[in-house]
């Protein structure tokens, strides 16, 4: 099993996907979201016409007749491809009346095309409240299962995951100009299910490996981790991504908004585990001292940092870390060599007589030296 070093650009992962987070809310606070008449009041209308008219003629016609800021959507139903949908905060029943009239006389109305349908204002205020409320109550509930099951510091980088996969499917969804219905939200807390699922598999996978890796730091076992988890995780996603597809191509207009956002939740919820939730996990967690010292250790060339003494949140350890080595090996060399000649020495037992040949020839060698 071949493991990527992914954690060596752990501070580019999370530097870049907070940029893209950060334009995704800049652009739902810029370019708006279109809320439905789920959340803001108004009246929906779908019509199927028998001759092709595009989203700008509808919404021309419409504007001409008086109704007030129309979202025209071009969508497909009972009647056929060639059907509309039109929202508006405010549309009287005359003016329900010219624009099924007007829309009869240039493209011609399909036969049992039309279906209207008004929410009230308190209706629209009760449904943002408890949609929030829904949202606010999956997220605390998240992060007390992450904190129960694992450790507070696992539960934050979830979080930051979560936030990073809604807030970049709203950010696309405002860039689209579609509609944000409760289909819409929805499919948010199924994206909230889906992206914490991937991300207690690869956790839990860290824990595991941090319980049988004692030398290595903590990076290293999260690319073990990410390693051991991903084809499935990308697996998964696959299989997930499939049937929404089909609905995005075949179904109706309330089952694409909901397929839609979960198409983009849930591919940005498999790599958010991985890239988002992990480094910043990561990050958090070598700052312990147990995991510091491994760093420093790495950083000092695998030198242990408890044998030489020394302290493991002082940075300058490494230099004098690399220095103690040679200096240890060579005396380490030394002693063995001394320890080695006093075993060959003592293990052997060797009686020379008087006048042995050593002695006869360091004699003879002295004698030769006096002769020159």
């Amino acid at each position: 099993m071949r493991v990527v070093p992914f954690m060596r650009y752990k501070w580019w992962f999370v530097i870049s996907l907070s940029l893209v987070t950060l334009f995704a809310i800049i652009a739902i606070f810029t370019v708006r979201l279109d809320l439905g008449i789920d959340f803001v009041g108004g009246v929906r209308m779908q019509v199927g016409l028998e001759q092709e008219a595009s989203v700008d003629d509808v919404r021309s016609l419409v504007d001409d007749l008086g109704v007030q800021e129309p979202v025209v959507q071009s969508v497909s139903g009972s009647s056929g491809t060639n059907a509309f949908m039109i929202t508006a905060e405010e549309m009287t029943q005359e003016q329900q009346d010219q624009v099924r009239a007007e829309l009869n006389n240039r493209y011609g109305v399909a036969e049992g095309s039309i279906g209207v349908e008004e929410v009230g204002g308190s209706f629209s205020k009760e449904t943002t409240n408890r949609a929030f409320i829904a949202i606010a109550i999956a997220v605390v509930a998240i992060i007390a299962y992450l904190t129960l099951r694992f450790e507070f510091k696992f539960a934050i980088p979830a979080i930051v995951a979560l936030v990073h996969d809604v807030g970049l499917t709203l950010g696309i969804y405002a860039a689209s100009n579609r509609l944000v219905t409760a289909a819409t939200v929805a499919a948010i807390l199924t994206i909230l299910g889906y992206s914490v699922h991937d991300t207690i598999v690869i956790f839990d996978r860290m824990r595991e490996n941090a319980t049988f890796m004692k030398k290595e730091t903590y990076s290293e076992m999260a690319d073990l981790s990410i390693a051991q988890t991903m084809v499935r995780s990308i697996n998964t996603t696959i299989c997930v991504v499939l049937p929404l597809l089909a609905i995005l191509i075949f179904g109706g207009p309330t089952l694409k908004d909901f397929a839609f956002a979960l198409t983009i939740g849930v591919i940005t919820g498999t790599y958010s585990s991985f890239f988002v939730a992990t480094p910043i996990a990561v990050l958090w967690k070598e700052r312990e001292p147990r995991y510091r010292k491994r760093v420093l250790a790495a950083a000092a060339g695998g030198v242990t940092v408890d044998d030489i003494g020394l302290s493991a949140s002082d940075p300058s350890s490494a230099s004098s870390a690399k220095a103690a080595t040679p200096k240890a090996t060579s005396s380490g060399k030394q002693s063995s060599k001394s320890s080695a000649g006093k075993r060959s020495g003592s293990g052997v037992s060797t009686k020379r007589p008087k006048g042995s040949s050593s002695k006869k020839g360091s004699s003879a060698s002295g004698s030769k030296r006096t002769s020159r």
